[in-house]
């Protein structure tokens, strides 16, 4: 991939992918990658699980601004055939580029692949040094370590290794070469004793005055990425949003300036009264009813908080309310949420999470609760359907299913 950097925008030269039909043959078309494809068009996709003699495996974290999985661990390599490659020798591409190793893949085919509904996917295995040196993209990866079984298994526990279903058979596929039958079950609770709510986007509708407020001090600072800015730091406290900035944009970058007047323009927006979403207050009073424990997990400040919630009605409903200056990492670490259950005096596994953000999702299911996803503003992706137990497209369809589960208890309304 080339890249050209002009002053702070980049360049990216676009990368095509070949079109193959159901069959796995090429159909001659070719798509710009992330491109609309159509019913029966499929994409390559290649993954490459990397062990040394000790029958350790590779893994790699990501970096914590990486737009999908940001911080979450991975298998060795990863990547897309591009127009013209096989997977064999996109496969041997990316752990080039990946990790500065030359691997020769000649003498082997993949251990299994699999077809979903617009891609194949193709999954590598080859034995290494583990001494070879390796370089990684520092805009990608935080850091790559060597691991065996049991540091594999406590990583998948702890929910910090992007979810494939298959993931607890990889030092099988290793050792015994065929598939074994363990797949991951993210499985369900017994039963809901509690509920933890994010707030703006979720509860009330304050994401999208915000955004128009982002985009109108972007205007006045001459910062055209600032919508761009704002969804990356969706669900974020403050301090992982200046951390963006920071790391994105320079000290340089007047943030303060910035920050100031989109929060000012914002606050002057919502002067007039806080708008409620949709199925709030109902969802709300049924799990009330049924003696569900209710707290708010949300990454704005505790005054602010306690403020928008009693303006719009809502502040009675919560038990507990855990706000981003009570925690020393804010979303998407799963700080917030394990407070909100200590606070509860609950465990995970008998509680639920609501959220509408990408970072509020990671924060939920890396805490062990039960995600729940609405999205708001920005649309669910692969990767927050993958992280969420459920996902609905309001909380009213989301109280109608739950009252329907036969996991709350309590009396019918």
């Amino acid at each position: 991939m080339r890249i050209i950097a002009l002053q702070r925008r980049s360049f990216i030269m676009p990368e095509y992918q070949d079109i193959y039909d159901i069959h796995r043959n090429l159909t001659g078309k070719k798509v710009i990658r992330g491109g609309k494809r159509s019913a029966g068009e499929y994409i390559l996709v290649i993954h490459v699980l990397l062990f040394d003699q000790q029958g350790r495996l590779l893994v790699q974290k990501r970096v914590d601004d990486k737009t999908n999985w940001a911080g979450m661990w991975d298998i060795s390599v990863g990547g897309i055939s591009q127009a013209g490659d096989t997977s064999r020798s996109a496969a041997e591409r990316e752990v080039a580029e990946e990790l500065g190793i030359q691997l020769d893949l000649s003498d082997t085919e993949p251990i299994f692949s699999f077809r979903t509904k617009n891609r194949f996917d193709d999954y590598w295995m080859a034995v290494i040094d583990s001494s070879q040196k390796l370089t990684l993209q520092p805009e990608e990866v935080e850091l790559a370590k060597w691991v065996n079984r049991k540091e594999w298994e406590e990583l998948l526990n702890a929910h910090v290794v992007i979810p494939y279903t298959f993931q607890w058979i990889l030092f099988d596929l290793f050792e015994q070469n065929f598939p074994g039958a363990r797949l991951y079950p993210f499985g369900n609770p017994k039963r809901i004793e509690g509920a933890v709510f994010d707030m703006d986007g979720l509860l009330i509708d304050t994401e999208r005055i915000v955004k128009i407020a982002w985009e109108q001090a972007g205007k006045e600072y001459d910062f055209p990425e600032a919508v761009d800015a704002y969804y990356h730091c969706v669900g974020l406290n403050a301090e992982g949003d200046h951390a963006y900035f920071l790391k994105r944009f320079g000290k340089e970058f007047d943030y303060d300036g910035f920050r100031g007047r989109a929060r000012a323009l914002a606050h002057e927006a919502l002067a007039d009264g806080i708008p409620v979403k949709e199925g709030v207050k109902e969802i709300l009073k049924m799990l009330k009813s049924r003696g569900i424990k209710l707290a708010v997990a949300s990454s704005t400040r505790e005054v602010t908080v306690r403020d928008e919630l009693s303006r719009a009605g809502l502040l009675e409903y919560f038990d507990v309310v855990i706000t981003g200056d009570m925690v020393t990492k804010g979303k998407p670490a799963p700080e917030i949420y394990e407070k909100a259950m200590e606070a509860l005096g609950l465990d995970k596994s008998v509680c639920i999470a609501f959220e509408d953000s990408r970072n509020g999702i990671r924060s939920a299911y890396r805490s062990g609760i039960f995600p729940i996803q609405i999205p708001d503003q920005i649309p669910a992706n692969m990767e927050t359907n993958a992280l969420s137990w459920k996902t609905f497209d309001s909380l009213t369809t989301a109280k109608d299913w739950l009252l329907s589960s036969g996991l709350l208890g309590g009396v019918n309304e």
